[in-house]
């Protein structure tokens, strides 16, 4: 369903878009974002968190396609801020490290769900362990 690994960049941006107008319609839209990134080509470091400057913009993250930890959850961030469903979500991004473990987290914040501290998986915000501490904070600005 989701080719994203060898594809020309014109067609992983036309496929990024069909699957944005799928998402308008589904019930799991937070699920199905996570899993269509799943499948990019990922590398160790591609894109400086700490320099929002630096950061791709949507369309440019899709024709790079190289995706780092951090540039999965601009990817999310991004698809998400394009659909209809999330027009008006004021989506944060949040740099953190555990003080017990730490491991530092890049955390997306969508209303009252979490991406980034459990692979694959949204979380409540609610659940977020009280060991994190936030080193950076990111106030997404609408695409649309």
């Amino acid at each position: 369903m989701y080719k994203f690994l060898e594809e020309q960049s014109s067609q992983r941006l036309k496929n990024w878009y069909q699957f944005r107008q799928q998402l308008e319609t589904s019930s799991t839209p937070l699920d199905d974002v996570v899993k269509y990134f799943s499948k990019v080509p990922k590398v160790k470091i591609y894109t400086d968190p700490y320099d929002q400057s630096t950061w791709p913009t949507a369309w440019e993250l899709i024709d790079e396609n190289e995706y780092c930890q951090f540039n999965i959850i601009l990817a999310i961030c991004f698809t998400l801020q394009l659909i209809k469903q999330f027009k008006n979500i004021q989506p944060l991004i949040k740099i953190a490290i555990d003080k017990t473990n730490k491991v530092v987290y890049y955390l997306l914040f969508v209303d009252d769900k979490v991406y980034g501290l459990v692979e694959d998986e949204w979380i409540p915000a609610k659940n977020l362990p009280t060991t994190l501490n936030y080193l950076k904070i990111y106030t997404m600005p609408p695409l649309h």
